[in-house]
């Protein structure tokens, strides 16, 4: 009885714990943008977390995905602008073939404030760029200037 009502007790507090954490995050969710960007030879897309003051995109979902079969890879990288200037980041290759897809969630901190962000869809014959489409911009959704 007495292992029953410490259990008890335990799943009580870890809920009262995690109820703000997930309150939060939904809360947080109204800050998030999102942009894409599609050819015959790929398709990319990025959803950023905007913080009330931008120096970090949080948090960050990237995909990119390989739509022709034409014997070259595709890769998505961020791009953002901001007062540490613009920063390229590194890029994410899928060589896999055709329907084959990367994706991943991490975070983008390029050092400074970010006032606007994008991805570029690269078409890339080894280490080598051959060419790469940029999807629109996008800005914190608390800034009411235009782009």
């Amino acid at each position: 009885m007495r292992l029953k009502r410490t259990l008890l007790v335990t799943v009580a507090a870890c809920a009262a714990v995690a109820g703000p954490a997930f309150t939060g995050t939904a809360a947080a969710a109204s800050n998030v943008t999102a942009t894409d960007v599609s050819t015959s030879w790929g398709y990319a897309k990025v959803q950023a977390g905007w913080q009330v003051n931008p120096y970090k995109l949080d948090p960050l979902y990237m995909y990119v995905e390989d739509k022709d079969a034409d014997g070259h890879s595709v890769a998505v990288r961020l791009v953002t602008y901001g007062d540490a200037g613009t920063h390229y980041f590194p890029l994410h290759q899928v060589s896999t073939g055709v329907g084959t897809h990367w994706d991943a969630f991490s975070y983008a901190n390029p050092g400074g404030w970010i006032s606007l962000a994008r991805i570029e869809l690269c078409q890339m014959e080894g280490s080598k760029i051959l060419t790469c489409v940029g999807s629109s911009n996008m800005k914190p959704p608390f800034d009411d200037s235009s782009v």
